[in-house]
Parts: structure tokens; sequence; C-alpha cells
């Protein structure tokens, strides 16, 4: 009786198959939109400044809570902010150079040949002043914010060859619970990466 033919080939193991590890979330990408003076509707710069005379220390802050905060989007934050400062207060304009929204974007403030109105009297000289939209006294911004600072930040260390020593929070010139105990905490852990990657 003939035999029967068997085709040959490799003999498939008899194993368990694991299902596969969900794949981790995607990292958002970092980058961020520079919303210019003229597309957020900036009144002029008035005549009461100091120049700047060149950039060598930066000064993290945060807005704290701003009237109508949960109803009105950055751009008109950025309008309010503006307008207690240079209406009310009677400074040239906004205080900060750069403002980092809630939509992840950075907001143009002050021009930077221009010192600001940020950290008190003579710390405002060659000191670009930088402030998160929201308070930071408890909790940090949600990750899309909070990556755009810690990238802008990276960036302006790098444009001006800052040494990270020369990266402040508001609360080192002067009592004050600005940039919020949460950002301030979390300035410290940038600092601390930022020096080691330095080394």
């Amino acid at each position: 009786m003939p035999v029967p033919r068997v085709a040959c080939g490799p003999v498939a193991p008899d194993v368990t198959r694991v299902p596969a590890a969900p794949a981790p979330p995607p990292v958002p990408q970092l980058k961020y939109e520079i919303v210019t003076r003229a597309l957020w509707g900036a009144e002029p710069l008035k005549d009461n400044h100091d120049p700047m005379n060149g950039i060598t220390k930066i000064t993290l802050h945060h807005t704290a809570e701003l009237p109508g905060m949960t109803t009105r989007s950055d751009l008109e934050l950025v309008k309010g902010v503006q307008n207690f400062h240079r209406n009310e207060r009677g400074w040239a304009d906004i205080g900060y150079h750069w403002l980092i929204g809630r939509d992840g974007n950075v907001y143009e403030g002050r021009a930077l040949e221009v010192q600001g109105a940020h950290a008190g009297g003579g710390n405002n000289k060659n000191n670009l002043g930088i402030s998160v939209v929201g308070d930071f006294t408890k909790e940090l911004p949600d990750r899309k914010q909070l990556g755009t600072v810690e990238l802008f930040l990276a960036v302006q260390l790098r444009r001006y060859d800052i040494p990270v020593d020369e990266l402040y929070g508001h609360r080192d010139w002067k009592p004050t619970e600005c940039p919020g105990g949460a950002l301030y905490e979390w300035l410290a852990a940038f600092k601390k990466r930022q020096a080691a990657r330095a080394s």
C-alpha cells in the first residue's frame, strides 16, 4: 500500500501566543506658535520706558487668577493683562516680554529692546520676563502648556547664552508667591536637568 506523501516544511512550535503589550500613548510634538502683538491687538508702547541693552537673565512668573479666567480666551486674557499694566498701573506696556497661554501658544509681550516691569526696579535690567497664564500655587499647568514652558525656556537660554543659574522665579527677587509653589518647584527641577545636560 503506498505511503501518503506529506509536504515537507518547518514545523511550527507548539507555543502559547502572548498578546502584545499596548503601545504607549504618543508623545505630543514639542512645538509652539508665536502670537504676535498685532494678532492679539496690543496697544502701542508708551514713552515711559528704559532700554534693555541686552539680555543676561530670565525670570519666570505666573499671572495668577485673572478676571474671567474660566470663560475668556488666552488672547482676551493677555489683552486684559496689558490693559491693567498699561492703563491702570500707568506702565509703558504689558510688564512681561512673553506670555505662555493655556492653549500652548506663546504671546508676544513687551518689545525685547525695552526693559520689562516684572521683577521690581533695578531687577528688570537685562531681565527677560516670561509669564505663564494661570495660577500655579498648588497645581502645575497641563501637559500642553507645561511642554511649551519647558521648550520655550530651553530655547531662550540657548538663544541668549544664559547660564542656568541666571534663570529665576519671581520670588527670588522679592517676597511673593509668584510663580506659584508648584511651578517654582518644577522650575528648580528644570534647572537641575539643564545643568546636568550642560556638564
